[in-house]
């Protein structure tokens, strides 16, 4: 029997014993053997990382919706006992708790980004953040991406009546970190960004990126690849492998498009790979002199590496979610699942 199919007959067998319950302690004894820490509905939720990826949304939300039905029946229930007669005001017990409030919690994009910050950090890289709204000299210019740029049509972007622009990515913190900072540096910078692209399973107007800046002398592509390699393996796990190939990004030369081994079919070929074993993660490169420049560095004396990808697209990765849309769809159901 499958695990939906588990809960829903449970759910009937619950709502059965609720409703020939005759005493509060009978009433207990269900609560216990159906919602208690070791109760039938624990139990089956135990099964849900045993499911394949796709099937874990529906069936947690199945629990979820479980468990309130039991709670509601457990309670009208309980309120059929106190007859029709009136309590005398001498039986209310004013020092007794009363009902908690739901607490919320942070939502998974948030976890996440904490997860991540967390990993570089401990590979000796600083937090900063930026503006989302920003200049459009900082958020195309100053990347080398000037106004006639072919590469600026792949980001249809808002802008403001005063001329600024929500950031198409994170890169102009970049440029405002440096201002107050010299080589070396260590940065990672995550955070909202914007794009008006047409909404689907896998594109939002509204996303997350994390971006990465090292900036010293003698850095190299081989520094790049160890930070990338690290980066992964650690959040992943040790059996991830990376691949890295040549592309194109204005800000950085050499440029590399970077993807992983992909966790669904441990590389053999699967419809969410598009059956070529690998998943492309990011974008990364050497820093463009030109970029270098206008961060005030010396490009003959620096160099340094960048490299940046969604981390929405992880999130769905790291937890099998199959539709970027109910990331930021407000819906319960889903959150209270993380």
């Amino acid at each position: 029997m499958a695990l939906i199919e588990q809960f829903g007959e449970m759910l009937g067998r619950a709502l059965e014993n609720v409703s020939s319950s005759h005493t509060p302690a009978d009433l207990d004894a269900v609560n216990v053997k159906y919602l208690g820490r070791r109760g039938e509905l624990a139990e089956l939720m135990k099964k849900l990382p045993s499911l394949p990826a796709e099937e874990r949304p529906d069936a947690g939300m199945r629990a979820n919706d479980v468990k309130r039905q039991i709670q509601a029946a457990l309670e009208n229930r309980a309120l059929s006992f106190g007859g029709d007669k009136p309590k005398a005001k001498s039986a209310l017990d004013v020092t007794w708790p009363g009902a908690k409030i739901p607490r919320g919690h942070l939502h998974p994009i948030t976890q996440f980004m904490r997860k991540v910050e967390d990993i570089f950090v401990s590979m000796g890289f600083e937090v900063v953040d930026g503006p989302e709204v920003d200049t459009e000299k900082n958020n195309f210019d100053l990347l080398n991406i000037p106004k006639d740029h072919p590469s600026r049509d792949i980001m249809d972007t808002f802008y403001l009546t005063n001329g600024a622009v929500l950031r198409t990515h994170t890169s102009p913190v970049q440029l405002r970190a440096m201002e107050t900072r010299k080589p070396p540096v260590r940065l990672v910078y995550p955070g909202r960004t914007f794009r008006h692209e047409a909404t689907d399973a896998s594109h939002e107007t509204t996303f997350y990126q994390y971006e990465c800046l090292v900036i010293d002398q003698g850095i190299t592509v081989a520094n790049l690849l160890d930070a990338l390699n690290s980066f992964f393996k650690t959040l992943f796990g040790p059996q991830v492998k990376i691949r890295v190939v040549s592309s194109y990004f204005p800000f950085v030369e050499p440029g590399l498009e970077v993807s992983m081994s992909c966790l669904i079919c441990e590389g053999k070929g699967c419809s969410v790979c598009k059956k070529t074993g690998w998943l492309e993660m990011l974008g990364s490169g050497m820093v463009h002199p030109r970029v270098l420049t206008n961060m005030g560095i010396d490009p003959e004396k620096y160099s340094g590496y960048a490299f940046g990808g969604g981390l929405d697209r992880l999130v769905m990765l790291y937890y099998g979610i199959d539709d970027i849309r109910l990331l930021y769809g407000g819906d319960l159901r889903f959150l209270e699942q993380f």
